[in-house]
């Protein structure tokens, strides 16, 4: 092998090795975006990483499911209404991962992982 070969071959390694080590750090950071990451005028789902704000209480909601706040890694504070009833454990970590999308007023959440 010549050595215009050798380096070729090492650059193509190289590079794979960057775009890797790029598709893993931001896969990683995937589910912890914050509340201005989201446009509230589309009704796409995203995973957000956030802390309940147990003072603020976690209520029933009138159309079903359950309404509580949260606090991402910015303080933004914002409420959640959650479309179904939370496990009956009652046991609510202090870090939840919620799927769902942003409007104006509140979060609409369709999924809620508990850590």
């Amino acid at each position: 092998m010549t050595k215009q070969v050798k380096f070729i071959l090492l650059s193509i390694v190289v590079l794979f090795l960057v775009y890797l080590g790029y598709s893993v750090y931001t896969a990683s950071q995937s589910d912890t975006v914050t509340f201005s990451k989201f446009d509230i005028n589309s009704t796409a789902s995203k995973n957000i990483k956030v802390e309940i704000l147990h003072d603020k209480g976690i209520t029933p909601s009138p159309e079903g499911g359950v309404i509580f706040y949260v606090k991402d890694k910015e303080g933004t504070e914002k409420k959640v209404s959650l479309g179904k009833e939370l496990p009956n454990s009652g046991d609510y970590s202090k870090k939840v991962t919620l799927t769902g999308h942003l409007h104006s007023d509140h979060f609409h959440a369709t999924d809620a992982v508990f850590d």
